[in-house]
């Protein structure tokens, strides 16, 4: 049996977590000490240029303070918690009320920068510019209420959860897990990306293209950090969720990082590995997620998706510059509600802002009466790339009468397969995922396709569009549709040519 030196820390009662914690929960009873531990953080970490150390290599090859291999085995402060295993998810704890989780990822780091794979390592801390992003989150957040704060023991995340959780919240638990820490990536910790390349071409190749299948030799043992991670992501859940009894509804804020969190949502939904990086997580981007009791004992735990990757303003809708036209995916508002008009015209406002190039709409009243204020609202102020793609007669024409006399002079791409009877949605969603594809290959570069649709077609698409199985569809949808509100905005990448894509966003400004 291997030896690690390496410090093996526990949390304490008075919130000072510095060092390695256990995969169980530690809360404090005030949370002042806590915050004086991470204040000091925040002012080191604003006093100097840069955390980042030297390049140094140990004799082992592995940059000095972010582990190293110990009689064959990998060695850091964490190494003792025994939970880096290739074994299958665990499923959603059995919880005895509603609970609705926030998760953050932490602010951009030094090594963020930098361009460093981090890894668990904890030697990086927030950025000047990451401080700031934590504080634009929690104010959108701030009007969120939270019974309990859950984070990362690696300082970049306790960082960000200090600033996001705010002051005035003094007597609420703070637990602190091991679990939550970022993906292991042993030896490839500390590597720039081009040293990556340079000194382990064939893996960082798996790296990038199929990340669930990425191998590190490490010593004695060839550990598959993805797979281990979906393992860490079901046990991150046992620990958020493990008090969820009180037969009351429960929100937690959970702050983290970027492969974690992803592991995290994944695991909720049923999603395997092979989903890794189809779910995008920006720096202090928000994601909700709620979770109800089993219907009946022994019973799945129900997941609602709130939101995902969620960020202040338009900042993970604005398409990207030189990069193929990404397509946004909106729920059409009702326009027969006393706000229904307003909200379309709120959400057009919103899009004017993001290039876009082509609207998307079948013939429902709701659908384009919601696609027709985005027409007007571009024709009065058009963008400064593209324009209309036009396949069909005036709105007024094609439905709705007196209550589209507003928006007849517009025109707009009429899609007949956005629009599916209840239940048929997944079935229709190929056709109507291919058109959208279509369009947004012949659309310019740098531009959006909009798509306006109901919350169950737009659930629908996406899960056509990241790759889920027929088996699995059913559920996802259920989940990603539930939480949808009307004028919802979701946002997939696709590189030109493709059929699969990654959801850069979901329902955002929905938090």
């Amino acid at each position: 049996m291997s030896t690690c030196a390496t410090s093996k820390l526990t949390s304490s009662s008075s919130g000072n977590y510095r060092g390695c914690v256990t995969s169980s929960s530690s809360s404090t009873s005030t949370r002042h000490a806590h915050k004086k531990k991470i204040n000091r953080r925040l002012i080191s970490s604003t006093s100097r240029p840069s955390a980042s150390p030297s390049a140094h290599a140990t004799s082992s090859g592995v940059m000095e303070g972010v582990g190293t291999i110990v009689d064959g085995s990998w060695c850091d402060e964490f190494a003792h918690l025994n939970d880096r295993l290739p074994h299958e998810p665990l499923a959603l704890p059995q919880i005895n009320s509603t609970c609705r989780v926030v998760l953050v990822r932490h602010g951009q780091s030094t090594w963020n920068a930098e361009g460093r794979m981090q890894g668990c390592s904890d030697i990086s801390v927030l950025t000047e510019k990451g401080q700031g992003q934590a504080a634009k989150t929690r104010d959108m957040l701030m009007n969120v209420k939270y019974d309990a704060l859950h984070h990362s023991p690696l300082k970049r995340a306790a960082e960000t959860a200090q600033i996001v959780w705010g002051d005035g919240r003094d007597g609420s638990p703070v637990h602190v897990h091991a679990s939550l820490r970022e993906i292991d990536l042993y030896t490839f910790q500390g590597l720039l990306k081009n040293e990556g390349v340079e000194k382990y071409p064939d893996e960082y190749a798996l790296w990038k293209d199929t990340p669930a299948d990425f191998a590190v030799d490490v010593g004695n043992r060839v550990h598959r950090p993805v797979v281990e991670l979906w393992y860490r992501g079901s046990l991150a859940w046992q620990h958020v969720l493990e008090d969820a009894d009180g037969g009351v509804a429960e929100s937690r804020l959970v702050v983290a990082h970027n492969a974690i969190n992803q592991a995290m949502i994944c695991t909720a939904l049923g999603l395997p590995p092979r989903f890794f990086r189809k779910v995008l997580q920006s720096n202090a981007a928000a994601s909700a997620l709620t979770f109800s009791p089993a219907s009946e004992e022994g019973g799945q735990v129900g997941v609602s998706v709130g939101a995902i990757n969620a960020t202040p303003g338009v900042r993970s809708l604005r398409p990207r510059s030189g990069a193929p036209a990404q397509v946004l995916l909106v729920r059409h508002v009702d326009v027969d509600s006393k706000d229904g008009y307003a909200e379309a015209s709120r959400v057009a406002v919103l899009l004017r802002k993001c290039s876009v190039s082509t609207v998307c709409a079948c013939t429902s009243r709701n659908t384009l009466t919601t696609a027709g204020a985005l027409v007007e609202e571009l024709r009065a102020k058009p963008p400064p790339i593209g324009s209309f793609v036009t396949s069909a007669e005036t709105l007024d024409d094609l439905e709705g009468g007196e209550s589209l006399l507003r928006t007849k002079s517009a025109r707009l791409l009429v899609m007949e397969n956005l629009a599916a009877p209840e239940g048929e949605a997944w079935e229709r969603s190929s056709e109507a995922w291919a058109a959208l594809c279509e369009e947004a290959d012949a659309a310019p570069i740098g531009s959006s396709l909009v798509a306006f649709a109901s919350a169950e077609v737009i659930a629908a698409i996406v899960c056509r569009a990241l790759g889920v199985e027929d088996s699995q569809a059913p559920a996802t949808i259920a989940s990603l549709q539930g939480d949808m509100p009307y004028g919802a905005l979701s946002c997939i990448l696709r590189p030109k040519g493709g059929t699969e894509g990654f959801l850069r966003c979901y329902n955002t400004g929905t938090v």
